[in-house]
C-alpha cells in the first residue's frame, strides 16, 4: 500500500524555502522568506510537481509562477526524483533517481494580492519567489501517484533537509512578521 502520510505537524519548512502551515479543509498558508533555508540543491532543483490538482491564492507579495513541460528522454537536462519512499526522521520522503527527462520552461506568471492560479495533478512548475510571500493553497483533489522534483543531471538531490531545523516558535515568528507585510484583515478575509 502507498503511504502519503503527511508530516504531523502543524507548521514545518520546506525545502523550497517557505514555512508550510496546515490549515483546516485541506487548505495551507505558505510563506516565503529571504532568510529561509533550502535545500542544498536548490538551485538545480526547484522544478516539482503535486500528486494533487491545488488552487494557490496570494495573500501577501507577489508569486511568481513557472510552468514546465517534461518529457522522458534518455538524452534529457534532468533526472526525475520520485519521494515514493517513506518519511525520515528529517520530515522529507527519502527520494531516488526513476528516469531522465528533459523540461522546457513556460514563461513566469506573476500573481498579486488577491489573485488566484490552478496547477493540476503531476504539472511540474516552479516558485522562484524573492521577498516575502504569503499564499494560501487549496487542494482540489487527491492523486495516487507521489510526487517528483527535477535536478539537472550531474548533481545529487540533497536527501538531508531537515524540516524541523528552526522551532515552532522560531517558524510561527518569521509567519506573524511576514503577515506584516501586507493587510492582516485581507489575509484573515482569504483564510476563512
Amino acid at each position: 500500500m502507498t503511504d502519503f502520510t503527511s508530516t504531523s505537524e502543524q507548521i514545518s519548512l520546506h525545502g523550497l524555502g517557505f514555512i508550510q502551515v496546515k490549515l483546516p479543509a485541506g487548505r495551507r498558508l505558505h510563506v516565503w522568506h529571504p532568510d529561509l533555508p533550502r535545500r542544498s540543491c536548490y538551485a538545480r532543483s526547484a522544478i516539482h510537481n503535486h500528486r494533487f490538482s491545488f488552487r494557490s491564492t496570494v495573500l501577501i507579495g507577489e508569486q511568481v509562477n513557472q510552468r514546465c513541460i517534461v518529457v522522458t528522454r534518455s538524452d534529457g537536462s534532468h533526472d526525475r526524483i520520485s519521494h515514493d519512499g517513506p518519511r525520515s526522521e528529517k520530515g522529507g520522503r527519502l527520494s531516488c533517481v526513476a528516469d531522465r527527462v528533459h523540461v522546457w520552461r513556460g514563461q513566469p506568471e506573476h500573481y498579486g494580492a488577491g489573485d488566484s492560479y490552478v496547477m493540476q495533478a503531476l504539472e511540474y512548475h516552479e516558485t522562484p519567489n524573492s521577498g516575502v510571500v504569503v499564499t494560501i493553497m487549496e487542494k482540489l483533489n487527491e492523486g495516487v501517484i507521489h510526487a517528483s522534483s527535477l535536478i539537472e543531471n550531474g548533481h545529487d538531490f540533497d536527501q538531508s533537509f531537515d524540516r524541523f531545523q528552526l522551532s515552532a516558535d522560531a517558524l510561527w515568528a518569521v509567519v506573524v512578521e511576514a503577515l506584516q507585510h501586507g493587510d492582516a484583515a485581507d489575509a484573515v478575509k482569504v483564510m476563512q
